[in-house]
Parts: structure tokens; C-alpha cells; sequence
């Protein structure tokens, strides 16, 4: 494996700790999802369940299947008839029909979250060749958040030397309401402190404008965000709505938001929509140097998690070592 930050080492060891099965629903097409796979097995990172449809589709990869390593054909497999059943019931006062779910577990993805939802697999992961959407609408149907009112996000944990940022949304909610944003920022400060061992999360809603400068829709949802938290008894520091070098550069803090409680020194960063956090990772991890591990997801009632279709086989581990954590 590559060389590891202090924060991947510590997931690495944490996970061998815990004995999780993660379920891969892309090993029969792809080659990434495949080495990851065998390096967790191999390192008992995790116990892996290799998804395939064929059984030819794994016969050049030389392994052979042990207590950290399983093969699941979906086509053939002996719960395949469970799963259907399982799924129909779920989804039946939807409209899905019996055909309708034996379509749908066709599908790896399907499969896979079903075996999550019925405790088969603790989590599962996936992206690396298919879309982000076609990774969480299985899990948005089936797994849910961890209550009705929950609203699934996702985070980022962004790493460059010593330095450390969560950076939420940048994965799933394309337009988040300031409602929808307070749950963020506190689901944010929580993955902060559990995963990215942030023990004092200081949490920026960005925008264009710091602190009533300017103002336009992002701007003043990210201010009722603001508000809508000194509402509540959160146990992290935040402040908005804040440019991101107010944020995150303490000369411009003293001088654009001098009595702010974040002075330059924001660790978690919330975006006011989807396109201002992709864009805002990608330039971190393109031009920045950092490395970027996500979308992971947070609010679910079991985790279920997407890496990039540009991730290496280093950030897959990790993926999946984040998911053995976040089964706890």
C-alpha cells in the first residue's frame, strides 16, 4: 500500500479490530474494486464479498476464497429468492411488483444493499465505475436514514501532511434548504470527531458572502442556516455565512470577520449546494495536493458509501476501512 497519513493508519488498525463483512457489488467489472478488495482480505481489513454475475468473471485474479474472502454469484446464488421476496416486501406499497424486484436484484448494486439491509453484509461499497446516483438510490430506497426525519448526506475528508477538512455536501443533496443545512453542519461536526478524529470541530457555512456583505439566495440560506443553529444546543463552534478565506486564512478572518468565533482556523467546511462542494474538493485534490477520500455517507441507518470513479486502489481501502468504522 502507499504511504499513509497518521488518520489512515488509524482507520487501517481500527478496522482489523472489528471484524466487518463489506459487500462489493463492482468486482465482476472492475479491476480497482478487485485489488482493493484482496488487500483488505488479505490485511483483514474486512471480511469481502466479491459480487459477481458470471462465474468466469474473477478466473484470471488468482485467490482463493477463505474466512476474509467470499464469491457471491448473483445469478445463481442460493439467497438470490430471499432477497427478491425481502425486496418486494419493502417495496410493495410502492407499486414494485415480484417481476419488478426480481429485475432490480438483478442489478449488483440492488443485491448488494440487500444484503445489508438483512444483516448478510454490515455495509458495502461502490463507484468506482458507476455513478454516484446508481450507488445511493438502492440505499435511498431500502436502507433509509437512521429516522424519518434523518436527512442522508455526505462528506469528504480531505488530507494534505498534517492538515485535516470534512467537507459536506459534495456528494448528494444538489440544493440543500437551510434546514436541510443544519443537519449537515451537525452530522458533519459528528463525522468530524468519529472519523476524521477532528476533536474540536469548528464548522464554516461558506458562501460568497461573509457575514451580511453581500447577499442573494445562497447567501442569506446559509445566514438563516446560521440562525436556525444558535437555535439549538450543538456542542461545536460555527459561524456564517463565511467566505471560504475567511474561513480558513486567519489575516483575512481578523480583518473581514474580527469577532467571529472561527478566526481562519475552519476545519469543517458545509456548502450551500452541490456544485460549489464538487467543484470545491476537486480543486483541493487537483490543484491543492490533497488527498480526497468520498463521498462517504452520513445519516444512513447502515452505511452504504461511493468513492470517485477517479479513486486509486489506496483510497478504495480506505473507503472501506471508513465504512468498517462507520458499522460501529
Amino acid at each position: 500500500m502507499e504511504n499513509k497519513t497518521n488518520l489512515e493508519t488509524i482507520w487501517l488498525n481500527s478496522a482489523k479490530e472489528l471484524s466487518k463483512t463489506i459487500v462489493l457489488p463492482e468486482a465482476g467489472f472492475s479491476k480497482r474494486i478487485v485489488e482493493a478488495g484482496l488487500e483488505c482480505a488479505k490485511h483483514h481489513i474486512a471480511k469481502i464479498i466479491f459480487l459477481v454475475n458470471d462465474d468466469n468473471q474473477l478466473k484470471d485474479i488468482k485467490f482463493e476464497e477463505n474466512e476474509y474472502l467470499k464469491i457471491v454469484n448473483i445469478s445463481t446464488h442460493e439467497i438470490k429468492e430471499m432477497l427478491v421476496s425481502a425486496l418486494f416486501e419493502k417495496r410493495k406499497d410502492k407499486g414494485l411488483t415480484m417481476a419488478d424486484a426480481e429485475k432490480l436484484i438483478g442489478n449488483s448494486v440492488y443485491f448488494g444493499t440487500m444484503m445489508v439491509d438483512l444483516g448478510l453484509a454490515d455495509g458495502l461499497v461502490a463507484g468506482a465505475e458507476i455513478a454516484t446516483a446508481d450507488t445511493f438510490k438502492p440505499a435511498f430506497q431500502i436502507i433509509k436514514g437512521k429516522n424519518k426525519d434523518s436527512k442522508i448526506s455526505s462528506f469528504f475528508v480531505m488530507m494534505r501532511n498534517d492538515q485535516t477538512f470534512i467537507l459536506s455536501d459534495c456528494g448528494i443533496n444538489i440544493n440543500p434548504t437551510a434546514e436541510d443545512i443544519v443537519q449537515i453542519a451537525k452530522l458533519s461536526a459528528e463525522s468530524a470527531r468519529v472519523i476524521a478524529k477532528i476533536s474540536d470541530p469548528k464548522v464554516a457555512l461558506l458562501s460568497y458572502s461573509t457575514l451580511g456583505s453581500a447577499d442573494g439566495d445562497d447567501a442569506l440560506k446559509m445566514r438563516e442556516a446560521k440562525s436556525l443553529l444558535d437555535k439549538e444546543n450543538v456542542d461545536f463552534v460555527y459561524d456564517g455565512e463565511m467566505q471560504l478565506d475567511s474561513a480558513c486564512v486567519p489575516s483575512v478572518a481578523k480583518l473581514k470577520a474580527p469577532f467571529s468565533k472561527i478566526q481562519g482556523d475552519a476545519n469543517v467546511l458545509i456548502f450551500p449546494n452541490l456544485s460549489a462542494g464538487n467543484i470545491g474538493y476537486k480543486l483541493m485534490q487537483r490543484f491543492g495536493g490533497f488527498k480526497a477520500i468520498g463521498p462517504i455517507a452520513q445519516g444512513m441507518r447502515k452505511p452504504i458509501n461511493d468513492v470517485s470513479r477517479g479513486a486509486t486502489v489506496d483510497d478504495i481501502v480506505q473507503a472501506i476501512a471508513i465504512t468498517v468504522l462507520q458499522c460501529e
